[in-house]
């Protein structure tokens, strides 16, 4: 009899194991990083900031570029392949918008970058327009405006549309900025080539990214003609459209570069202005570890509360966000979850839970944590999805009427089981459904049901609803234990 005892613990156990270490689920890293860097130029060809030269531009996945890279960039072969020795202008991921001093040969620049002066791209969820404000004077006509109209007419599926450009076009004609120009951009307003020139952004194209963004994707343009009066600039407009500016000094230790964070999972795009000297130092590329994750109680009411505990880990940053999304098996309704770590309870051998309140009307039935992101603090993520495997699993138990003292007339036995799972209830069974732990339906009995047999399915974890003769239903979890037992 002990001995039985012995092997009845052990199976729970196994059981309960199931659920609580999902460690084989699909992971991929949803996060990027790009950088940004404009205004390179020394006094001379074909040197560029020393800084610039030695960065490592290998850890980033798309460099953007705002022009003025050298003093005379397309000016000879020489100065050419010396950029692109550095910054890889034929690779697809470098985006190039012209500035006034890369201007000196249009043909030659197009020989190394396999691209004309505008064009659009799209990688990761995002489109990209790479503007040429030189051409035109500022402004944005002829071709390269039906460039613009045509890519803002149809986008439909990217998170973002970025804007890459030189001179800060987007100054000129708005109250709050113009006046600014003396102290923010390197080209002063006028008509010179260089110049901030009179433009039609304003009369445009703004109405048109306002229309974009209405359409639920956030727009950001970035300029790069800026370094020698300040080496940042950022502005949101009423209508939350994003104008940054980024581009250094040759030789100022105060350089500063834009560095962006893009959490493709969740359609998160986030920067910072960065010393350019710190991307000399080797940073943390390596997302952080899970080990598991779990959800309790296994089964609540609408309206109740679940806790999901997980033990992960980043030794190099340190974890700094966690996010979740719960689906129903219908996919009818999600909740998701954004936090950061200080808002988990830490457990200790980095071990964090958190309580999450479901709605009240959460749909009846087995839900599933479908997606979870774990972020350090570098921006790295660790993103696991149920792809290939269940992530964990809850029942919200929610008939109309629901009553415990009813439910205590159904009795499911015995547990766990070797496959054979009896049923009991006063009023009689109607329908009995079965589902692993994905939501797929295993098997299904009709009306008088007894007794179902499931000794040909894997030991596991498994839920059953049952639809009674008075119209109610349960949501039960039973434990199947036959491969152990054979």
């Amino acid at each position: 009899m002990l001995r039985w005892l012995h092997i009845v613990f052990f199976l729970v156990l196994v059981c309960n194991h199931v659920v609580s270490q999902p460690v084989a689920a699909h992971q991929f890293n949803g996060n990027h990083h790009y950088l940004h860097l404009a205004h390179t130029r020394t006094a001379s060809n074909p040197s560029m900031d020393e800084v610039v030269e030695d960065i490592n531009y290998a850890y980033y996945d798309m460099l953007w570029l705002g022009g003025d890279l050298a003093l005379s960039t397309s000016l000879d072969d020489l100065t050419m392949m010396h950029v692109d020795s550095i910054f890889s202008l034929g690779d697809q991921n470098t985006l190039w918008a012209l500035g006034n001093h890369d201007y000196a040969d249009l043909d030659r620049i197009q020989t190394y970058t396999g691209r004309p002066s505008y064009y659009a791209y799209q990688k990761n969820g995002m489109t990209f327009l790479v503007l040429d404000t030189q051409d035109s004077l500022s402004n944005i006509i002829g071709p390269q405006r039906e460039l613009f109209y045509r890519v803002t007419d149809t986008i439909s599926k990217s998170s973002h549309l970025i804007i890459l450009h030189h001179k800060l076009i987007w100054m000129y004609g708005n109250d709050h900025l113009q006046p600014m120009i003396p102290y923010i951009s390197n080209g002063e307003f006028g008509e010179c080539f260089y110049c901030i020139n009179p433009n039609n952004f304003y009369s445009e194209i703004y109405p048109v990214l306002r229309e974009v963004e209405e359409r639920g994707i956030e727009v950001i343009c970035i300029a790069g003609d800026i370094g020698f009066r300040t080496n940042q600039f950022e502005y949101q407009t009423p209508e939350g459209i994003q104008f940054l500016a980024s581009g250094i000094e040759a030789g100022n230790p105060n350089n500063m570069a834009l560095l962006f964070h893009h959490n493709q999972t969740w359609s998160e795009l986030t920067w910072e202005y960065i010393l350019l000297s710190e991307l000399l130092v080797p940073w943390d590329t390596i997302p952080p570890e899970l080990q598991s994750v779990s959800i309790s109680p296994d089964t609540i009411k609408g309206g109740g509360s679940i806790q999901v505990t997980i033990n992960a880990e980043d030794p190099d940053s340190g974890l700094d966000q966690i996010r979740l999304k719960i689906v129903s098996s219908s996919e009818e309704q999600f909740h998701t979850v954004s936090t950061h770590i200080g808002d988990w309870t830490s457990r200790g051998d980095h071990g964090y839970s958190l309580d999450i309140m479901m709605d009240d009307n959460s749909i009846t039935g087995l839900w599933q944590l479908s997606l979870l992101s774990v972020i350090d603090s570098a921006g790295n993520a660790l993103n696991l999805d149920n792809q290939d495997s269940v992530l964990a699993t809850f029942v919200i138990h929610n008939p109309v009427g629901w009553d415990h003292r009813e439910e205590a007339n159904l009795s499911l036995f015995p547990v766990p089981s070797n496959g054979i799972i009896h049923i009991l209830y006063d009023l009689g069974i109607e329908t009995v459904e079965i589902f692993d732990q994905i939501g797929r339906t295993v098997k299904t009995e009709s009306i008088g049901t007894t007794s179902i047999d499931l000794t040909g399915e894997l030991a596991g974890i498994y839920f059953i609803r049952i639809r009674t003769s008075d119209k109610r239903t349960f949501m039960k979890k039973i434990c199947i234990t036959n491969r152990f037992l054979h």
